[in-house]
């Protein structure tokens, strides 16, 4: 193999690498198209640092963009443009049983449409939702995502028309997020920040 070749396929390699984790980061999100007021509004939202396990640090993660008329379940068509300002407007309320949390949609550090809720910690493996709730420039809007345990690779696409309340409509629901899934433990069992929790308060009592 001479130096050019070998220069060569060590690039492709250094970018399969940094290309990897794009893609599963984008395939473990779920996209979902809205008519609002008479305006398209893609949505893709999941959970940061994606597959997730329990005492993982995350957040609820919430692109917005105006899409192409003409593939406009795509973030990558030509002439999507991001939506900014949904700070304002948006909040998300992250629940999990009976439990649940309020945080602000803010503004992610130099990225245009896209934003992320307060970091929190998974601590048992359960199903999370995620409700996005605001108004949308005068437009009520209330939508919510649930995680799957599979992940969003099964996920089959729904491209019903559904109207969620006044002025709201659903065009199309793509993909999925995945759930909090235990963590594998070696060579001992891995034991959650929840589960020492327990056994500290029995001691205690």
């Amino acid at each position: 193999m001479n130096k050019v070749h070998l220069t060569f396929v060590c690039t492709i390699f250094a970018l399969s690498i940094l290309v990897a984790p794009v893609l599963q980061f984008s395939n473990a999100h779920q996209r979902a198209l809205y008519n609002i007021n008479g305006k398209d509004m893609l949505f893709v939202i999941g959970s940061a640092n994606e597959p997730l396990n329990v005492d993982d640090k995350t957040n609820v993660v919430f692109d917005a963009y105006w899409p192409n008329a003409s593939d406009p379940t795509s973030t990558d068509a030509n002439g999507t443009q991001p939506v900014s300002g949904l700070e304002g407007m948006l909040k998300v309320e992250i629940l999990a049983g009976d439990k649940s949390m309020t945080s602000n949609l803010d503004p992610a550090f130099g990225e245009v449409g896209k934003y992320e809720s307060e970091t929190f910690y998974p601590t048992i493996p359960t199903t999370f939702n995620y409700r996005v709730f605001g108004d949308i420039n005068g437009t009520a809007f209330d939508a919510t995502f649930s995680c799957r345990p599979a992940g969003g690779e099964a996920a089959p696409s729904d491209n019903s028309t559904v109207e969620i309340s006044e002025n709201v409509v659903r065009k199309a629901l793509q993909g999925g997020f995945g759930c909090p899934s235990e963590r594998i433990g070696f060579p001992e069992q891995y034991i959650s920040q929840y589960e020492i929790s327990q056994e500290l308060n029995k001691t205690s009592n």
